[in-house]
């Protein structure tokens, strides 16, 4: 009960930030109300979240979100792990490089996705694969690839904080007792880094599941593959309608939760017996 003492007045203060955008929103998307004219407004309950849900550009738009947040965290994970391994040898020149690793993401990521939406489609990844036309599916996955350009210097030093957590002299008593490198991984360092990978993968995952800039760089209203957020750009800022745009936004809201809520547990490593 001590703990909560401490945490109540942080608890109290999100709460009141976040509870009343909330609720604002929940209280719109019942309600038709286009933007060009705010007072017009008809309450209609549910018909907007049954107009969401039953359109076939909703669910290939989470499918489309879905599978990149699956790739950008898994590359994420991979390569911020091999740079988490090379920074902690890296101990004379710690103070330089993590300085080096985290200009990609002081980067904004408008200007990250038009850099390689630009080098996919017209730059030097397209003159080395000799790419002649991506197509919106090409340029999605190259604002993809910018996502994961751009989150992989901050995911290494979350997974460095947990690479730290491995005992030296645990290794070694490892080694001495004939653990392979696979088994030294598995059996120490992975479970001695689950709250760090936790952390890591869940922050990318709602990070890039919220990803809007480099979506809409690229987007094409006539192509069926589409993100999310850019749906709920889409419905709020291009039909004008307000009561819509919030119903997506609460849905997209309800989506982060559920991924989360699926994240935590299943990242949760322990150790083998």
């Amino acid at each position: 009960m001590r703990g909560w003492r401490w945490l109540a007045p942080a608890v109290v203060v999100l709460l009141a930030v976040t509870a009343w955008p909330i609720g604002r929103a929940v209280w719109t998307s019942l309600h038709t109300q286009p933007l060009t004219n705010p007072e017009d407004r008809a309450f209609v309950g549910l018909d907007t979240y049954v107009q969401v849900l039953t359109s076939r550009s909703w669910w290939i738009a989470v499918a489309a979100t879905l599978a990149i947040v699956a790739v950008a965290v898994l590359l994420q994970l991979v390569l911020g792990l091999a740079f988490a391994a090379a920074l902690r040898r890296l101990t004379a020149w710690w103070p330089v490089t993590r300085v080096l690793v985290l200009l990609p993401f002081a980067m904004l990521a408008v200007v990250s996705a038009v850099v390689w939406r630009d080098a996919v489609t017209t730059g030097f990844a397209a003159d080395w694969f000799r790419i002649d036309d991506v197509g919106p599916v090409g340029q999605l996955v190259a604002v993809s690839l910018a996502e994961v350009w751009r989150g992989t210097g901050i995911t290494a030093v979350i997974l460095l904080a947990g690479l730290l957590r491995v005992s030296s002299s645990l290794m070694a008593s490892a080694v001495a007792d004939g653990a392979t490198a696979w088994q030294r991984f598995r059996r120490v360092v992975l479970p001695a880094m689950a709250p760090a990978i936790a952390v890591a993968a869940t922050y990318r995952a709602l990070d890039a599941l919220r990803m809007l800039e480099g979506p809409l760089v690229v987007d094409d209203p006539a192509s069926d593959v589409r993100t999310v957020p850019v749906v709920v750009w889409d419905s709020t800022f291009s039909r004008f309608e307000l009561g819509l745009g919030a119903a997506t936004s609460v849905l997209l809201l309800l989506l982060a939760a559920l991924l989360a809520a699926v994240l935590v547990p299943l990242l949760r490593v322990r150790r083998v017996v």
